[in-house]
């Protein structure tokens, strides 16, 4: 499963694997008339920011400002933005911030989905929105995937972020290029939309240009003298079953325009990336967090959190050592991820999956993964027992995994089919 783009590494730690931003707002087309030079070139609710020339939305009720809903999970890592919401949205006045509270932590429940509007809707039927920024998050930015804390304050899980270093402009570069596209979906949406959704389904897949032919200059906005952008089709390799649903799906809520996990689940896709076979990718205890504003034109504060398997990396290929450089002091062509994390960034295996003791892995002289321990201190054997001693790591004793936090967001897009 080698010969992955190099910029793949990241994206599958991540989507193997909150910025700040608002809303951008837009009156018509699938989320491309989002830019304004005043007030008049916004909606309702909506102000135009002179930073960004977008139009943005901050807040529904006086409570986004005191409390900001993408707050909930780590309320001491962001003040209040203001005493109340205004007209336009924006959070104006100052309030005292709140006191110091402890992280909210959701639990694990794969059998959540009872219930859940939009979960077996049909793939593209609901609001989709295409991946325009993703990057792993810096250290510190993430959820609290284990509910455990390190020390007071100190909950957030995101042991991979040194990957983001490596990299992030690998990535950036895969989407504005075309070769990256990662379509959102909310199934199950209440419309007309107010900021609030007991329930409904974050659908992930890999997405197809629309456009014959390719033309990655309209993904994101209708570029100067075209009339229409943002469509696509889904990745095949996105979907099974009869009838045909989303391979990677999770239950979530929205409350005030904040969109977030209504329970920690295991998500499995394909990385459509690179030439083939593609890598089948699992990220435990996914948790997600957003905001959506009321026209349903954006998704921002994207964060996608959760547990990368020791075998998940193994199974990627690492691009970085292929060459002697400042970051590998020798030539490791034919290493995987794991064997970069454990021998070179060195992050502590910090989620015990299924909790029986943290497992370790020791690194040859090589550069490779050379034994695997389990929790109990017992050497877990590579399978079959012949084949090289790296691959330990793809035991099924050695479940444990890498926390990892990644950052996105999206701008509303037309899903018209699936592709060949």
């Amino acid at each position: 499963m080698h010969g992955q783009a190099s910029w793949t590494l990241s994206l599958l730690s991540t989507f193997v694997m909150s910025a700040a931003l608002t809303f951008t707002a837009t009156s018509v087309g699938p989320g491309c008339q989002g830019t304004c030079k005043d007030q008049f070139d916004c909606g309702d609710q909506q102000f135009c920011d002179p930073s960004t020339g977008r139009c943005m939305t901050e807040c529904y009720t006086d409570q986004d400002c005191r409390s900001p809903p993408e707050c909930l999970g780590n309320p001491t890592a962001c003040p209040p933005r203001g005493a109340r919401c205004n007209s336009v949205g924006r959070c104006v006045g100052r309030v005292p911030p709140p006191p110091e509270t402890g992280p909210i932590t959701i639990p694990e429940g794969p059998d959540v989905i009872e219930g859940i509007d939009g979960w077996d809707d049909q793939p593209g039927s609901g609001r989709a929105f295409i991946v325009d920024t993703l990057a792993i998050a810096d250290q510190g930015r993430g959820f609290d995937v284990d509910g455990a804390c390190r020390g007071p304050g100190d909950c957030i899980d995101n042991s991979l972020w040194q990957l983001g270093q490596l990299g992030n402009d690998q990535i950036r570069q895969g989407l504005l290029g075309g070769e990256t596209l990662l379509l959102v979906e909310f199934a199950g949406i209440n419309e007309p939309f107010t900021g609030n959704d007991r329930t409904i389904t974050v659908k992930f897949y890999g997405a197809r240009d629309a456009d014959d032919p390719f033309f990655p200059a309209n993904n994101f906005q209708i570029p100067q003298g075209e009339t229409k952008c943002c469509e696509f089709k889904i990745n095949p390799q996105s979907i099974a079953g009869v009838p045909p649903q989303a391979r990677a799906r999770a239950p979530a809520q929205i409350q005030r325009g904040q969109m977030s996990s209504l329970a920690a689940v295991p998500i499995q896709f394909t990385l459509t990336v690179g030439v083939p076979p593609h890598p089948e990718i699992r990220i435990d205890r996914i948790l997600l967090s957003g905001r959506v504003p009321s026209a349903l034109n954006r998704f921002s504060d994207g964060m996608l959190g959760g547990a990368v398997p020791i075998s998940t990396l193994a199974q990627t290929d690492n691009p970085y050592c292929k060459t002697l450089n400042q970051l590998c002091p020798r030539q490791l062509p034919d290493s995987t991820l794991i064997d970069l994390v454990a021998s070179i960034l060195q992050p502590d295996i910090d989620l015990d999956i299924p909790r029986d003791g943290v497992e370790r892995l020791d690194v040859g002289s090589n550069g490779r993964i050379s034994h695997c321990y389990d929790g109990g201190g017992l050497q877990v054997p590579p399978i079959p027992i012949t084949a090289p001693s790296w691959m330990c790591t793809l035991n099924p004793k050695v479940a444990d995994g890498y926390s990892v936090g990644i950052q996105f967001t999206g701008v509303a897009a037309t899903v018209v089919g699936v592709g060949q």
